[in-house]
């Protein structure tokens, strides 16, 4: 049974000092963390666009400028950061994907780097650190912010937001240049996405846990009342910017308790496991019941309060729970069910959320190991090689289902381009049930034309002829796949 560790939080942890450590030992943890991020993610570079990554990109190559930049809005939200991002690239190396792709997979590593960080300084155990920041770079429930270009949305919220709370809690600053700093890189979080509000309530739960061992309470105090007031002022100004909070499949209602539950119980679901022994297991069907296997979270919290209390560890494991609730709520309100694996893409909205939920596992593994006994050690390693293995392979295979979806999206836009290029008295095209959805479509036209009208024909031929003179466009199907597709020049 492991005795209770009180945290230092001004250093590495009791016992534990950077002098304790050779000097070689940081890099080489991040030397590990990159090489884990690259050979789990090694497959994505070559990928083409998605979905939301040609409006971003079009509008970032031909409709923002300096002047419109910060209140430009691509999709329904208010994400100014985003847009510089999109911007820079497009105006210093437009349409390179490998170089936008490359760049997620760095912002995946620093928060890899900075989840090791910030567990060494709430943990006072770099071994438990470097368990927790590995099983943070492998995980499978990252696919969809590390896969999807437009999706660095939440890749560069959670950096900001994880190097803010480093900040208050490194004990490397003192004062007021700590608070303006670590406030300074909370509103950069919540310009990147809304959902780094919730970066409010985990500090608060930060500060409740561990006042009694911070050595400079007042900074702390102090952030806590500037991270309100840029909170209260960032949702006027959304508002204003917006118009609204809510919107056809986001709002308000008894769904986001299920949800927050859903995506927390979608955290715990052994995917490594299943990845290995039991494929099957990696996809789930969608719930019947309106509310199970969601209330399952409910048993998963009380375990968690349990080994917090017979380990002496109460405060952890509390924080590792009610961080990786508290970052779902913001993204809840999607009317949607959480616990799903419909979209590889949906589990994006886990990503802050699954620093508390490794917070616990690591907290687990070394629960293990530290009992030496002979069969909870090679219990404990035979858990994390199956966890970093599973976790690698599910994300290879999750990445192939991508790079199909992308290729088809590739070759659909590339034939309506050498369709009308080979056309070129037309500048209009009429595009009838594309592989993508229309607005996507007309967005991957604009980005390669943007001169070009494109508009969305149903009803056939006859009803294409109102956008005359234009080439018609209608894609038919067999199931699922492209079956063939019908060309007609419209005078």
């Amino acid at each position: 049974m492991n005795s209770r560790i009180s945290i230092d939080l001004s250093g590495e942890g009791p016992g534990r000092s950077a002098g304790d450590s050779p000097w070689w030992l940081t890099p080489a943890v991040y030397l590990l963390l990159f090489i884990l991020c690259l050979v789990t993610y090694h497959g994505i570079s070559d990928n083409y666009l998605f979905n939301d990554d040609f409006s971003w990109m079009s509008r970032a190559r031909y409709d923002m400028t300096p002047s419109n930049i910060f209140t430009f809005r691509v999709v329904n939200f208010f994400r100014p950061l985003i847009n510089v991002t999109f911007y820079v690239f497009e105006h210093l190396a437009p349409g390179n994907l490998r170089l936008q792709y490359t760049f997620d997979l760095v912002l995946h590593f620093i928060c890899s780097v900075l989840v090791l960080h910030l567990f060494t300084r709430i943990l006072g155990d770099r071994r438990q650190a470097i368990v927790g920041a590995v099983l943070f770079a492998v995980s499978s429930i990252h696919t969809g912010a590390v896969f999807w270009i437009s999706a660095r949305t939440t890749l560069l919220s959670t950096a900001l937001l994880l190097g803010a709370i480093l900040a208050l809690i490194s004990g490397k600053g003192r004062g007021r240049l700590t608070v303006i700093s670590s406030t300074a890189l909370f509103v950069l979080s919540l310009l990147a996405k809304e959902t780094a509000i919730a970066g409010l309530p985990i500090l608060l739960f930060i500060f409740i846990l561990y006042r009694k061992d911070w050595k400079n309470t007042g900074a702390l105090r102090i952030s806590l009342i500037s991270w309100s007031i840029v909170s209260a002022s960032y949702l006027i100004t959304r508002k204003l910017v917006i118009g609204g909070f809510t919107q056809h499949n986001w709002g308000p209602g008894i769904h986001m308790l299920r949800n927050t539950a859903g995506g927390f119980l979608y955290q715990l679901w052994p995917w490594p496991f299943f990845s290995l022994f039991y494929h099957e297991g990696t996809m789930l069907k969608e719930p019947a019941h309106p509310f199970l296997p969601e209330l399952l979270a409910i048993g998963a919290v009380a375990l968690f309060w349990w080994l917090g209390r017979v380990t002496g560890r109460r405060r952890e494991y509390a924080l590792g729970s009610l961080w990786a609730l508290t970052a779902l709520v913001p993204a809840s309100a999607f009317r949607y069910r959480f616990f799903s694996t419909v979209s590889i893409t949906q589990n994006r909205y886990y990503y802050l959320s699954s620093v508390g939920t490794i917070l616990i596992f690591a907290l687990v593994f070394t629960l293990l190991w530290d009992s030496r006994k002979t069969a909870a050690r090679i219990a404990c390693a035979a858990a994390i090689c199956i966890f970093i293995t599973g976790s690698i392979v599910r994300v290879d295979r999750l990445e192939k289902i991508w790079s199909d979806f992308t290729r088809m999206y590739e070759e659909s836009v590339g034939f309506i381009i050498t369709t009308v290029e080979e056309k070129p008295v037309y500048t209009a095209a009429a595009i009838e049930n594309p592989p993508l959805a229309f607005p996507y479509a007309a967005d991957a036209v604009s980005l390669y034309k943007p001169d070009w009208k494109v508009s969305e024909v149903e009803g056939g031929l006859q009803q294409a002829r109102r956008f005359a003179p234009c080439v018609y466009i209608l894609f038919k199907y067999d199931g699922d796949r492209v079956e063939s597709v019908d060309v007609h020049a419209l005078e």
